[in-house]
């Protein structure tokens, strides 16, 4: 056997003519437009790539044996009442060794129920109407059962009439059997016109003579291939069978049917009705439309799946361990392997395979919005599992910047009574933290192997207990390149989270799930769905979706061109298109059923409502299915529209079916802005603290609000208060007090200690879900700069034993242990009803709302006595803040009889008397007032007259932006 080469070669391309108006010209006597169709890229199957065999590791090379191929005499045999189910036939040798067999004849039954069968769903005709075939298929009754009894029927309808009928059986682990079945018509004179391939990126394979049938012929030239005769029988249907060696599988045989000239009648092409070649599968099951991506059967058989509505080609690149250039190359044939917009195929093994992708051949015109080139081996959208990047793709005859995994991890991972916490929504304290920076310090403690990974984030439970926290938020953990928020996939954990590749860091996630799952603690990822990292026309990136089928996953301008969102991405995915919308849905529950996973905060929530031309949806599918999807029923799910990239933050009125909640940028801004004393915000200030009604009321509550003063996209809590002049700042609304950047002022200092208090009061004290920035707890800075840089963010763990870390971590578990005690008035579903509140400016009168001016609050909530654990009635509180330069005289309202103010909190105080949970009996000059000090906040509490003392000690501000 031997490699021929195509159908047509040109200077280092491989290329094969296309027929225009093939069925016009079927009795062309210049050429067999039939075999033309062979290569045709019209038809997106068989159109042939640049020759590559010189540069690959697999070629046709080693085609020798790829195939034993014996020509049959096909026997008609008599009718029996013993016929096995499916028919069989009987194998011997004949005239010289040739082989004689009965030819597997399925039923008409078998070919439309059977488990195997296939009907051309493009060209489908009326049910068969052959009284030949019906005949022929209960004839058979002689061939023994196959030792493998696996086989596939294939149907295919003829251009002008008539059916083909093909059966590959697998008749041991060595050896697979086609047999072909024609009723056409034609007479008894019929060539099959064929050859082998599996993909049209390398030669296609003819027999050495000796290897090939009695009576093959062999064309050259333009119609290059083999021509074997058929043989018919007395029922007038033509027959060929053939043997081949399943360990060559998978590959195709393709052909077409041709009947010499005879006299005065022409030459005939005969093709498949939809005008191209027939093309049959050997060792490539049909596969299953669902689900996408990649299954691995119970059998050891693996199936695979991609959408793409507008490739005309796509095929199956297999790589092996040590390859980086594809191995084998599987075209899918649109009639055998498509199901309306989802091509697919079954490996009964992937042997020694270990990793997969996609090339994808379609329409190359820019107005048409695609963007195929069958150069680039894509990623399957739906891979779980990513292989190992390999360097240098670029200049490599075939790049692959990633590839989904055919590993098989054979262990099932224990979760043992893992158990989703589902802790309500009241009563949840978050902390947001990036996986890589969290541990990758050595300060850590920690082995360097478990560094910045999810395992490293689960050994790190116990800071996140001594704070009170109960969820942690996860910066984004898609594989990525460049930027965590420019992901390549939606399914796959980022392997750097792992010990460097995609398993471990499956496996990494889990455990820190399971872990923190076990001390009470819910994980809640941030997901990215608003963009990719492929770049837009400019800066292109075929990786996987933009080759896959651009114009679907991308919003495009009227050009056809992909063009930047307002978030500031280079790209826009096309959220709200049903497919899109599908996707986005699985990939939710992919992570919620295979890592448990308890919630998600949406990034750039914009583009969840943005529609396929840019406007905004009222009632975009998208959200409206992840909001009522059953597997999502009780993740939590929040929004965050506040773009990370250009930190701008567009008004929108989200449909939210009182199942969303927000990341509220709005309680940070008008937060930020009322403590660094601007005035004009007295009153958006209590809007904030009383869980932001302008946006919840309608049909929500106070804890679809998470309250939020820094993130990682802006300034630190430390930078918050240190710089207000560095590039940026302007829209930060920072606040230096008095010195930017480092300094030993004391006086300066001790404002920033303050304030960093005030923020952090504010947080706890205000009615929704309190939202913690990672290295606040210590004063972590990242220099006044305004970066996604995560060299910048790293978590210096020797800063928490530093004075000022000691006390904002103990400030921080206080005012948690106050909400959880205090319940009534902190951890409330609805909104307090009228008069629970009341608003009082110094002078105990309700404050001037729009007072230029005024910048002093303070509110009175009103509770029921309740018991608390020390056996005293407690009842009210009053809280105030003072974000001026100057103290504030302020008149306490009264108390009831036996009853007194005590003092629960001072941010001006010095550490521990801060915060005091048993309080101080108020004692003042004045009687009924206490003095609020500048740039401070104060939470006073009724309570029956007792008196407890406290020492004091000093507290020191960093001087500087912590580093190594």
């Amino acid at each position: 056997m031997q490699t021929r080469g195509s159908l047509y070669v040109l200077p280092g391309t491989l290329h094969c003519k296309e027929a225009a108006s093939s069925r016009s010209r079927a009795d062309d006597p210049t050429g067999p437009p039939g075999i033309r169709k062979f290569g045709s890229s019209s038809f997106g199957v068989y159109g042939i790539q640049r020759k590559l065999l010189s540069t690959w590791n697999f070629g046709w090379e080693e085609c020798r044996g790829f195939v034993s191929l014996r020509h049959v005499k096909t026997i008609t045999a008599t009718k029996s009442s013993k016929q096995p189910a499916g028919g069989s036939s009987v194998t011997s040798g004949e005239n010289g060794g040739s082989s004689v067999k009965l030819a597997l004849r399925p039923s008409w039954k078998d070919l439309i129920k059977g488990d195997g069968g296939f009907i051309d769903q493009e060209n489908l005709a009326p049910r068969i109407t052959s009284k030949k075939l019906e005949t022929v298929d209960k004839s058979s009754n002689l061939r023994p059962t196959p030792e493998v009894d696996t086989y596939k029927k294939f149907l295919y309808y003829i251009d002008g009439g008539g059916q083909v009928v093909a059966t590959v059986t697998k008749l041991s682990k060595k050896k697979y059997s086609v047999s072909i079945q024609i009723d056409a018509g034609f007479g008894d004179s019929l060539l099959l016109h064929w050859g082998l391939f599996r993909s049209n990126s390398t030669d296609w394979v003819l027999l050495d003579p000796e290897d090939a049938p009695p009576g093959t012929k062999y064309t050259k030239a333009k119609n290059e291939a083999m021509r074997t005769p058929l043989s018919s029988d007395s029922t007038g249907l033509q027959r060929l069978e053939l043997d081949f060696d399943a360990s060559k599988a998978p590959f195709y045989v393709a052909f077409v049917l041709f009947r010499p000239a005879q006299g005065d009648v022409p030459e005939k092409w005969i093709r498949s009705a939809h005008g191209g070649n027939f093309c049959i599968p050997v060792g490539i099951g049909k596969g299953k439309p669902e689900p996408l991506g990649l299954t691995w059967e119970r059998s050891g058989s693996v199936n695979f799946a991609l959408f793409s509505k507008n490739a005309a080609n796509v095929i199956l690149c297999l790589y092996k361990e040590d390859s980086t250039q594809p191995v084998m190359e599987i075209d899918l044939d649109r009639c055998v392997h498509r199901t309306g917009d989802v091509w697919h195929a079954q490996l009964e093994s992937v042997g020694e395979f270990t990793r997969y992708g996609y090339r994808c051949k379609g329409d190359v015109s820019w107005e048409s919005g695609n963007r195929y080139q069958a150069r680039n081996v894509l990623l399957d959208p739906y891979a779980k599992i990513l292989a190992p990047f390999l360097p240098g793709q670029e200049g490599l005859p075939s790049p692959a910047l990633a590839l989904g995994s055919l590993k098989r991890d054979n262990v099932q991972f224990d979760w043992e009574d893992d158990f989703y916490p589902r802790i309500p929504l009241e009563e949840l304290v978050m902390y947001k933290l990036n996986v890589a920076s969290f541990t990758s310090d050595e300060s850590s403690g920690l082995e360097e192997a478990v560094r910045g990974t999810f395992e490293g984030v689960a050994q790190k439970v116990q800071h996140l207990l001594s704070l009170g926290v109960n969820a942690v938020v996860l910066e984004p953990v898609f594989e990525h390149e460049d930027c965590r928020r420019s992901p390549l996939s939606f399914f796959a954990p980022a392997a750097c989270y792992g010990s460097g590749d995609s398993f471990s860091a499956s496996l990494s996630l889990k455990k820190m799930v399971k872990e923190l799952h076990k001390h009470g603690i819910e994980v809640i990822l941030d997901v990215v769905y608003s963009h990719t990292a492929e770049g837009g026309d400019d800066a292109p990136r075929n990786i996987s979706f933009r080759g896959v089928d651009n114009s679907i996953f991308y919003i495009l301008d009227g050009f056809g061109k992909v063009v930047p969102s307002e978030l500031g991405t280079p790209n826009a995915f096309n959220c709200n298109h049903p497919f899109v919308q599908r996707l986005i849905v699985d990939s939710l529950r992919h992570w919620v059923e295979e890592y448990h996973v308890d919630g998600f905060v949406f990034v750039n929530g914009e583009a969840l409502i943005t529609g396929p031309h840019g406007q905004q949806l009222s009632r975009p599918v998208l959200v409206e299915a992840i909001s009522f999807d059953p597997v999502l029923a009780s993740s939590k799910l929040i929004v965050d529209n506040l773009s990370p990239f250009t930190r701008l933050e567009k008004s929108l009125a989200f449909p939210h079916w009182k199942r969303w909640c927000e990341w509220n940028t709005s309680f940070r801004n008008d937060t930020r802005r009322f403590l660094r004393g601007e005035a004009g915000f007295l009153s958006r200030f209590a809007t904030r603290l009383c869980g932001s009604g302008d946006i919840f009321a309608s049909g929500r509550g106070p804890s679809y609000s998470m309250n939020y003063v820094t993130s990682s996209c802006g300034f630190t809590l430390a930078d918050l208060v240190s710089f207000s002049e560095s590039d940026g700042a302007s829209s930060e609304f920072s606040w230096n007090c008095g010195a930017e950047g480092p300094t030993e002022d004391p006086f300066v200092l001790e404002s920033r200690v303050k304030q960093v208090r005030n923020f952090i009061m504010a947080i706890f004290l205000s009615e929704g879900i309190p939202v913690l920035n990672m290295g606040d707890e210590y004063g972590h800075s990242k220099g006044g700069q305004i970066t996604l840089d995560e060299s910048l963010s790293q978590f210096f763990w020797s800063y928490l034993e530093s004075d000022f870390g000691k006390q904002i971590t103990r400030l921080i578990k206080s005012l948690v242990d106050l909400r959880g005690r205090r319940k009534d008035l902190f951890q409330r579903t609805h909104y307090a009803a009228p008069g629970s509140v009341t608003w009082h400016g110094a002078d105990s009168q309700e404050p001037q709302w729009d007072a230029q001016t005024c910048c002093f609050l303070a509110a009175r909530l009103f509770a029921g006595t309740q018991e608390c654990a020390g056996g005293q009635d407690v009842a009210d509180l009053y809280i105030a803040f003072n974000p001026q330069g100057d103290a504030v005289l302020a008149t306490l309202p009264e108390c009831a009889k036996g009853m007194a103010w005590y003092r629960v909190a001072d941010t001006s105080l010095p550490y521990p008397d801060d915060f005091v949970p048993d309080g101080v009996q108020i004692t003042s000059s004045v009687v009924g007032t206490y003095e609020v000090q500048s740039y401070s906040s104060v939470i006073l509490e009724v309570r029956q007259r007792a008196l407890l003392s406290r020492g004091k000690t000093s507290v020191m501000f960093p001087a500087a932006a912590p580093s190594k």
